[in-house]
């Protein structure tokens, strides 16, 4: 160990050790867990399913504090990540808005970006924001993927023995992005025709992207949703259940028939417990985060943990930030012991923020890896 508690060439060697010791490779312990099985060990990642976990101010941090350029391989986190980018399909998405500040930036759907401080949320301009009909949803252009990539880091992921993470798409929040969350929500009772069209033409294209990045040989396609706030459902479950859920299960179908081995795994923050049921009937395999401040793990374990993985998430808001490393350790033991058949897989709730102190991330890392007898 470093004088700072940094890994080693020399701890990333006993990492394969401890691994040929067991007989079991983190891509085969992974399937296992997502097959129904009990893995031999709790996976981790420092990733947000197959986003990475570091605000670019801990990125920073990280790559001074190790000299290394990549977390995974760095704190040997059981999983690696591929994805496809995708870019603006039409001529100008300025031209979508009416008026835009300096400094905007644009991304594949046209929508405006304009940044405040690092690490922090931005402004949105949603390109539909004037949408009046079905036709205007339509007209906006679909973005571009981009598939002509090189995509042999996913084979030698594979053969170092990994299973791979890849973005596959939105629905919901896609929709309100395009839309803007006030029209939406509004055009969900108001005009469901119209908000039936902006979820038609973002699930054509996560259609498209999750397919395509599916036929890369990607092991777990993740998706990304955001229905909730702290206190409840950002919309009630039976309009999720109304507009949402059936474009999800057409979305897994599709996919399920392109790809059948692949796995899905579903981000969706805040107190969703109304629609648990209905994400696991979509075809969901995991459920990321059970946001630490509004839902209890070991509850929606205790009733849905044999029917979906249930990530246990450390809290980017509270835990991580504005704990201490002993707390952090202790959260990955509290969860370490509630799961007892060892179905689950530990991961930060959200992206590690900037104000969080570099040894909680190494906290973190060492006692998920502790669990494995490192």
């Amino acid at each position: 160990i470093c004088p700072h508690g940094f890994r080693t060439t020399t701890d990333w060697e006993e990492t394969f050790k401890v691994f040929s010791e067991m007989n079991m490779l983190p891509i085969d312990n992974l399937h296992r867990l997502l097959s129904g099985g009990n893995p031999e060990w709790i996976p981790f990642s420092l990733d947000v399913g197959a986003i990475p976990g570091f605000s670019a101010p801990v990125q920073r941090t990280f790559i001074e504090s190790t000299g290394t350029q990549s977390p995974q391989e760095h704190f040997g986190t059981d999983v690696r990540l591929f994805s496809l980018a995708a870019e603006f399909g039409g001529d100008d998405p300025a031209a979508l808005h009416e008026s835009i500040q300096p400094g905007t930036t644009f991304d594949e759907w046209g929508i405006g970006h304009l940044a405040g401080a690092e690490g922090t949320a931005d402004r949105m301009y949603p390109p539909l924001a004037r949408a009046a009909s079905i036709r205007d949803v339509e007209a906006i252009p679909t973005p571009t993927i981009k598939i002509d990539v090189d995509a042999s880091p996913i084979q030698e992921f594979h053969a170092a023995g990994y299973p791979v993470f890849g973005y596959g798409g939105s629905i919901y929040e896609w929709s309100w992005w395009l839309r803007g969350m006030e029209n939406f929500l509004a055009d969900l009772v108001a005009e469901p025709a119209l908000a039936e069209a902006v979820i038609r033409k973002v699930e054509e294209h996560t259609t498209r992207l999750a397919t395509a990045v599916a036929r890369l040989g990607i092991d777990v396609l993740c998706f990304y949703d955001d229905a909730g706030m702290q206190s409840g459902m950002q919309v009630s479950p039976q309009v999720w259940q109304r507009f949402v859920k059936p474009a999800w299960t057409r979305v897994l179908e599709t996919i399920r028939r392109e790809a059948p081995a692949a796995k899905f795994f579903f981000h969706c923050c805040g107190k969703i417990d109304a629609i648990v049921p209905d994400i696991i009937d979509c075809g969901f395999d995991m459920l990321h985060p059970v946001q630490p401040e509004c839902m209890s793990f070991e509850e929606v374990y205790r009733q849905y943990g044999r029917d979906i993985v249930i990530t246990a998430t450390l809290s980017s808001q509270k835990l991580l930030p504005f704990g201490s490393a002993e707390d952090v350790r202790r959260e990955v033991r509290r969860f370490a012991s509630a799961v007892t058949d060892r179905r689950t897989m530990l991961m930060p709730s959200n992206v590690i923020q900037p104000e969080t102190p570099w040894e909680n991330v190494v906290a973190f890392a060492d006692a998920a890896r502790e669990l494995r007898g490192e």
